[in-house]
């Protein structure tokens, strides 16, 4: 009886010690998580210089945003667009390896940092005269498909899926391809290639569509300096049983991914969330809460807003503008804005939408006036039908009299065409309409 009694409390106190301590550990290894304030410092700690980089001689700061979900895992929450494939690589593989975070995301300031990342700090000190040093940079842009700096490469891997042309023979084919292109100072794409493709096929197709002459706005660096980069992307391709192909998907890379699961707390808001929230306008976005804005200057902003679980919007935070009386029309217009919710694991969730606003006056273009082109040496004439005129016979068998219309009055029009034409071809040899020529016009057809 005494060893029993002597057994039980042996394991009532090996109980009691683990239920104090194993508590405690859990604590301390909580404790020891870092903060997502911690993350840049880590990231930039980690970074290393990427010997693919030496090939391109450009190097600059790029930007990123950086956000933790609600399992710990640190993502990126923005679109990345860096001057080289090889910068974006090495900002994936170290965000990648990024230790778990603590979550505390029910406010937007919790839930993303914003960060720079000057690749020029990682050259060694003797490799640094073989680089074309810039700072921040924006994105080139496509021109010929509506799109921003931010969203062209997503834009061009659609136009590509929807160009694309593939043998009917090709059931049931999947396949994620790579592909390079580089966009130089005057908005050309050059040097398109295919990187990986599992059919020689497909990859002959897509070498076919890449080939086709899109126009880009360059990239600027330093706000005025176009500069080159070069960009490496995947587009998505699936057939199903006939050969047809499937709807456009867009690739995303699991560092930009985050969580799989539904959050732990309703309330918390969710970045890059499994299904992005819809507009329900009858227009863009953008468009809508441009509207109202009539300024004769410029204006640049920037700005995010909470949309929640029922559609309507919240916190909305405007940034880096001086005039107060945009920021309340831009505020109060996205307040009336509706869209449908974000969805994660199959529930609405509350998610952070930011965007950016850049607007110029609309160019007032005025019909200049003869008089203003040719100056003191505009005459108005008053036109006789029955002064001189010049027959001619059209192609057609068409008979005119220069410069006078089928109803016999004067062709201002054709007439002072004549001029524009005369002034092209003869100012450059005297430097001006001859005075003597308009005199001898006058005469001929207004008054001896």
């Amino acid at each position: 009886m005494k060893k029993i009694i002597i057994s039980f409390i042996i394991l009532f106190l090996g109980v009691y010690t683990y239920s104090q301590t194993v508590p405690c550990d859990n604590r301390n290894a909580e404790n020891s998580m870092m903060m997502l304030d911690e993350i840049p410092d880590w990231i930039l700690k980690n970074i290393q210089f990427p010997q693919e980089a030496y090939k391109y001689g450009i190097v600059g700061t790029e930007q990123l945003c950086v956000s933790v979900s609600w399992d710990g895992k640190v993502f990126i929450s923005s679109n990345l667009n860096t001057l080289n494939p090889a910068f974006e690589d090495e900002i994936i593989r170290v965000v990648g390896k990024a230790p778990r975070c603590m979550y505390a995301g029910k406010q937007a300031k919790d839930v993303y940092k914003y960060m720079l990342i000057d690749f020029c700090r990682y050259i060694p000190e003797d490799s640094l005269v073989r680089f074309h040093r810039i700072t921040l940079h924006t994105p080139p842009r496509l021109a010929d498909i509506p799109s921003s700096p931010f969203d062209s490469r997503d834009k061009l891997a659609q136009w590509i899926h929807g160009k694309i042309q593939i043998p009917s023979a090709l059931k049931y084919y999947v396949d994620t391809i790579l592909y390079q292109y580089t966009v130089d100072k005057g908005g050309r794409m050059r040097n398109a290639s295919v990187i990986q493709c599992k059919s020689d096929i497909v990859k002959s197709a897509l070498e076919i569509v890449l080939k086709e002459p899109l126009k880009w706005k360059p990239a600027i660096a330093d706000r005025c300096v176009p500069v080159e980069v070069t960009q490496r992307d995947r587009v998505i391709v699936k057939t199903d049983g006939e050969g047809r192909l499937l709807p456009f998907e867009k690739y995303l890379n699991d560092v930009f991914r985050n969580a799989k699961t539904l959050p732990v707390d309703s309330d918390i808001l969710v970045l890059n969330p499994e299904i992005k929230p819809i507009y329900q306008g009858k227009h863009t976005f953008l468009h809508d809460i441009t509207q109202g804005i009539n300024v004769d200057g410029e204006i640049q902003l920037n700005g995010s807003f909470v949309i929640e679980k029922d559609g309507t919007v919240s916190h909305v935070d405007i940034s880096n503008n001086s005039c107060v009386k945009i920021d309340s029309i831009v505020t109060e217009t996205i307040d009336r804005t509706k869209w449908v919710a974000a969805i994660q694991g199959g529930n609405p969730v509350r998610t952070l939408y930011s965007f950016g606003i850049n607007k110029k006056p609309q160019k007032k273009y005025r019909k200049d006036s003869y008089y203003d082109i040719y100056g003191k040496y505009f005459i108005y004439l008053q036109a006789n039908p029955a002064r001189t005129s010049h027959v001619f016979i059209r192609r057609d068998g068409t008979v005119d009299k220069y410069p006078f219309n089928n109803q016999g009055l004067f062709d201002y029009d054709a007439y002072y065409k004549g001029m524009l034409f005369y002034y092209k071809n003869a100012s450059g040899k005297t430097g001006n309409i001859s005075r003597e020529y308009f005199k001898r016009l006058y005469k001929l057809y207004v008054n001896d």
